[in-house]
Order: C-alpha cells, then sequence, then structure tokens
C-alpha cells in the first residue's frame, strides 16, 4: 500500500481494548484477529449512519431491508506494526469505493497516530433469497457521499 491513510480521512472511529484472548505467544495481536477488529469497525460504521435494522436489538442484521445481504468478496491486510494486550486501538472506517453492486471499505487500525495495520474488504450486495447480486440502492450513496471526508470512488 503506497498512500498510508490518516485519522483525519475518517469520521468513524471506534475505540477497542486489545484483550488476552486477541493475542498469541508473542504477546501480539493475532493476524486473523485484525479481520474481526475490521468487522467490529464496520458495524459501528453502519450504526454512525443509522441505517442497519436490527440494530436496535430487534435481531438480525440487514443493512438494505430483509431481502438483501451482504458477503464479502475478498479481503487483503497490509500489517505494519503490532498492537499487544491491553492496547487501546482504534478502528477508523469509510468507504473508499462503490460498485455497481458492490462496497469496498477501508479499516484502519491506529494506537493512537500510528498506523498498525489496514484492512480493504470488498462486498458484493445480494438478493438473500437467490444470492445473486444487485444494485446498491442509491440512497446509501448519497448517504455515504454526504458522511464521508473523502468521497469514495463511484459516488
Amino acid at each position: 500500500m503506497t498512500d498510508a491513510p490518516t485519522r483525519a480521512m475518517f469520521r468513524s472511529i471506534a475505540s477497542k481494548r486489545v484483550h488476552y484472548h486477541e493475542v498469541d505467544l508473542q504477546n501480539i495481536v493475532f493476524n486473523a484477529n485484525y479481520l474481526m477488529f475490521a468487522d467490529v469497525g464496520i458495524t459501528e460504521y453502519f450504526r454512525t449512519l443509522r441505517i442497519a435494522s436490527g440494530m436496535d436489538g430487534g435481531g438480525g442484521f440487514n443493512l438494505f431491508g430483509p431481502d438483501h445481504d451482504m458477503m464479502v468478496r475478498h479481503a487483503a491486510v497490509d500489517f505494519r506494526a503490532s498492537a499487544v494486550a491491553d492496547d487501546m486501538i482504534d478502528l477508523a472506517v469509510r468507504m473508499v469505493r462503490i460498485g455497481n453492486s458492490s462496497l469496498t471499505s477501508q479499516c484502519a487500525i491506529f494506537r493512537g497516530e500510528e498506523l498498525l495495520t489496514v484492512v480493504t474488504i470488498s462486498y458484493v450486495h445480494l438478493e438473500f433469497a437467490t444470492r445473486t447480486p444487485v444494485p446498491v440502492p442509491q440512497f446509501f450513496r448519497d448517504m455515504v457521499a454526504a458522511f464521508e471526508v473523502v468521497k469514495p470512488e463511484g459516488c
């Protein structure tokens, strides 16, 4: 990754403490846990936008309604430095691209101002019953474009 994200590029930032069960014998966060951290960050992103149903305790998580779903298509992790047990880290999330039926998010994980890891995840927006790709709704594009510091590609 050539252009390192900075905290100023993100409006959605959720803090999290690194727990003992998330580190390995070297006392650094086990590499697979960064994907879980990114998932927590993206959930908080959608919570910040107040668009996900089921986040009020009603059960389920459907970003665009009960007939639609999103599935991970691709994930990439760029490790730069390690978090250790008991660190306070920040999960900074932004949308970097919205395609016809896909979304790409970037989760930059910081310890203070230090960039630790960048997780990029692409999702496909699907019709739930058939699992076939469907277009990302315009209301979501508009909402994200208005929310983001850096306008995502495709908005």
